[in-house]
């Protein structure tokens, strides 16, 4: 009888059953929730029960009717498919965790997927033909090519290992060993079964998948939901920043004097300028996705048309724009600008110039904001307890905050007295598609 296994993986299946639960019931926690993570803890949910009914026609087919083999054959069925299809999606979940921080190469995975096919198959049949394995009056008896047959999952296991130690720099230490696990346990497992039959492949795998949701989904949904939070705090912070009592008075000032000049055109269009940029600024506050780049340019085209509006052919703006479909946070290149105008070019007797551009790498978008104004020290801004002068600079600060959060992207900055500043920014390409599930996951 196999009471004590069906005990053991009912309880195991109860608490695996509650994760996948958390994964998808709650809206918050399933939009965060890897797709290959909840397909994985489904598989495990499948494989367990499949497991269970297995133990228990067994015990049936030994002790009542040999009738109940064929449902026995069935439940085998569906263990071995879900069995085989945890272990290959296993793979496409540590690829599709890296890939968010850096490109991978999904062959792996492809590769996993096909022997795992092949040999969920071979297993199957094995059901009927003996080939693999027997079941008879309820004992497992090894068949001619059993061993043969272990070298599916243990090809998926040296593949695993392989792109976890590939990416070990990336995952840290931390995450690489929840995710070995799911190696090393299933081979304790084997050393137990000679003292403790009840403990299977099936529950070492179990195990590995409730470490890795305790440890490393949680963790991520908990990082996740602290930063939203940071997001959100410093994007209201930072739009309310860029909507300054002085620029607005200023602004109004600049369209007064228009009036009395009697030019409606010019009065048009500043004022088309001036509610452009400040329903921009506002829509900041409601929506939380990212935007594209296009889009970004398109309002800091409003914002410097009133500053040149006010300051003339003192400010000069040219752009040199390659690549414009990516996305990036909002008001990332407003207050890079808006440094460079007011501590840079309007410092220089006669003004300066601003030169936007922007381009793809092989690895990332890139952009470049150049300007020939009066520069600074930057280790004299940036690491120093100035207050004052680091206040002016503030905002870079914030952007480059919001950058390496949202887009896991950078801000660089070179600047030398007298010569000039630039700023460059970099946004790698495999955050794309992190970026349009996040915007999916805010407009929802």
């Amino acid at each position: 009888m196999h009471h004590t296994e069906i005990v053991s993986h009912l309880v195991l299946f109860i608490v695996i059953f509650l994760a996948y639960l958390d994964c998808v019931a709650r809206t918050t926690v399933r939009k965060m929730t890897s797709k290959f993570f909840v397909a994985l803890i489904s598989c495990d949910c499948i494989m367990l029960v499949s497991l269970i009914f297995e133990f228990i026609f067994v015990d049936l087919a030994t002790e009542v009717d040999a009738g109940f083999m064929l449902p026995m054959r069935i439940a085998a069925c569906f263990d071995f498919i879900s069995y085989f299809a945890l272990i290959s999606l296993f793979v496409y979940y540590v690829l599709d965790y890296i890939s968010y921080k850096t490109k991978v190469n999904w062959t792996y995975a492809h590769i996993c997927l096909a022997v795992c096919i092949i040999f969920a198959v071979g297993w199957c049949a094995s059901i009927f033909n003996g080939m693999f394995f027997s079941i008879e009056n309820g004992k497992f008896t090894h068949g001619q090519f059993y061993w043969f047959a272990q070298l599916g999952g243990v090809f998926v296991a040296f593949v695993t290992a392989l792109v976890i130690f590939k990416y070990i720099k990336v995952l840290g230490i931390y995450d690489a060993l929840f995710f070995l696990s799911f190696i090393l346990l299933p081979l304790i497992s084997i050393f137990i079964r000679l003292y403790a039959s009840f403990f299977t492949m099936q529950m070492a795998l179990t195990f590995s998948i409730l470490l890795m949701f305790n440890f490393i989904h949680l963790t991520q949904v908990r990082q996740i939901l602290s930063q939203q939070e940071e997001i959100k705090e410093g994007k209201i912070s930072l739009s309310f920043s860029q909507i300054q009592p002085h620029f607005i008075f200023n602004t109004l000032n600049s369209i007064y004097v228009l009036c009395d000049k009697d030019n409606p055109e010019l009065v048009k269009k500043a004022i088309g300028d001036f509610s452009s940029y400040l329903r921009t600024n506002i829509e900041v506050l409601e929506n939380h996705s990212e935007i594209l780049f296009e889009k970004e340019i398109e309002n800091l085209k409003h914002y410097l048309n009133l500053e040149q509006l006010r300051f003339g052919d003192d400010v000069y703006v040219s752009y040199d724009l390659q690549e414009t479909n990516f996305y990036l946070p909002p008001l990332t290149l407003q207050p890079i600008v808006e440094n460079a105008l007011k501590h840079g070019i309007l410092k220089k007797e006669n003004g300066g110039s601003i030169i936007i551009a922007s381009y793809k790498t092989e690895d990332c978008y890139k952009i470049k904001i150049s300007d020939d104004g009066v520069g600074f020290d930057t280790d004299e801004v940036f690491n120093n307890d100035d207050k004052k002068s680091e206040r002016s600079h503030i905002g870079l600060k914030n952007v480059r905050s919001r950058l390496e959060i949202i887009s896991s992207g950078t801000l660089e900055i070179k600047s030398k007295k007298g010569k000039g500043t630039c700023v460059f920014i970099s946004i790698p390409i495999h955050k794309k598609r992190m970026m349009e599930e996040k915007n999916e996951y805010y407009r929802t």
